[in-house]
């Protein structure tokens, strides 16, 4: 079935790309804004980790939300809070309060938002489409979302962080739009623990996602940012720019992996993203270099996506409960990420070089390679086990 063919899927689609128009126009800022507000790089991971602990717990009572409102209603209400941390964020002027405050609309809406839009894709998708439909959505939110940082950019310095981060708020309310009308997929009761073993590696698979995405994304930020003399503008045009290259690539490996050559996409995207972390941190130093690096990451980027998402949503679909494999997985993703994030406030805080920070992502390459290879030969065998 194709991409165009699954209502359901461009649904999640198009809501998908309203979403990164609003992170475009808000989120891309957020570490950059939490620097101008006064806090340090290492202060700034700290803020990251405490968001992934809290989100860790929270993800707890995903269940019986889903019980009490019903699967769809939970997504829906994890959408419309996405609206409110961008309020929240612009209230933030230096006082802690603010800042906490953030943290924890940030986790409550990261929680029921990100473990339900996952296990939606995952239930709704087509398995043997699979690499192309998640090609498909990052070319569509790419295309949608750039010129959103280039204008959020502009509005900070402009106007201020109510224009941007408002504007954002109206965006992610109006993405909810598209969700109306999703089907459903059922919620059985909860299966015994044992019935998740064959596809516990999808969970590791995606803690990596967290550890990775966590260094090379936020220490670039903060790295790109202080490069451009901490202006807004050169640093939300710079990710428009980038954007225009983002998600070609994606969908070439997105149909790779359809057509039955999942290792040789993991081959090709580990290499790709160890290179791209080496490009980058050869980079650090010149405004000039940081800007091509972020735009040749986002030209060749877009592999990485489909690469692991595919496989994380078929071990989801095989799973005996596809919501609570993805509570577990987000659950990976957070001590992924929380680890991650830790150790860099604290390499940060200790003089360690930006450069080697940012290096340390590729401590997860190789296990991540290893990881998805093991889910793809284990899918073409049709069958969600561990070999």
């Amino acid at each position: 079935m194709s991409f165009f063919g699954n209502r359901d899927i461009n649904r999640l689609a198009i809501h998908t790309a309203l979403i990164q128009v609003a992170g475009g126009l808000s989120s891309v800022f957020l570490a950059p804004f939490l620097l101008r507000a006064g806090l340090s790089p290492s202060q700034i991971f700290l803020v990251f980790a405490a968001t992934l602990v809290l989100r860790f717990f929270l993800r707890l009572a995903v269940p019986d939300a889903v019980r009490l409102f019903g699967f769809r209603n939970t997504f829906l209400l994890g959408s419309l809070l996405l609206a409110v941390r961008f309020p929240v964020l612009a209230l933030h002027d230096g006082w802690h309060l603010w800042l906490l405050l953030y943290i924890l609309t940030e986790a409550v809406s990261g929680t029921l938002y990100w473990t339900c839009y996952h296990a939606f894709f995952a239930a709704l998708g087509d398995p043997q489409a699979r690499g192309a439909q998640v090609g498909a959505r990052g070319l569509l939110s790419t295309v949608a979302a750039i010129a959103a940082p280039a204008i959020g950019g502009v509005l900070l310095v402009s106007a201020g962080p109510w224009a941007s981060f408002g504007v954002a708020a109206l965006t992610s309310v109006v993405a909810v739009l598209p969700l109306l009308s999703l089907q459903e997929p059922s919620v059985p009761p909860a299966p015994p623990m044992e019935a998740f073993q064959a596809v516990r590696e999808g969970v590791l698979l995606f803690a990596t996602d967290g550890f990775v995405s966590s260094i090379s994304v936020f220490a670039w930020d903060i790295i790109s940012f202080i490069s451009f003399g901490e202006r807004y503008d050169v640093f939300g045009g710079v990710l428009a720019l980038a954007s225009l290259a983002g998600a070609l690539g994606g969908m070439a490996l997105g149909h790779l992996i359809d057509a039955g050559h999942g290792p040789r996409a993991v081959r090709i995207n580990a290499a790709v993203l160890a290179a791209i972390l080496l490009m980058k941190a050869a980079c650090v130093g010149s405004p000039q270099a940081v800007a091509a690096a972020t735009i040749a990451a986002n030209l060749f980027g877009g592999f990485y996506a489909p690469v692991l998402m595919t496989a994380i949503y078929n071990d989801a679909k095989a799973a005996a409960c596809t919501l609570r494999f993805q509570i577990m997985a987000e659950a990976g993703w957070d001590v992924g990420g929380t680890i991650a994030c830790t150790g860099a406030a604290v390499a940060w805080a200790t003089g360690v070089p930006p450069v080697a920070i940012l290096l340390f992502a590729l401590v997860g390459v190789l296990p991540q390679a290893w990881l998805a290879t093991r889910r793809y030969r284990a899918h073409a065998m049709g069958k969600a086990a561990s070999i």
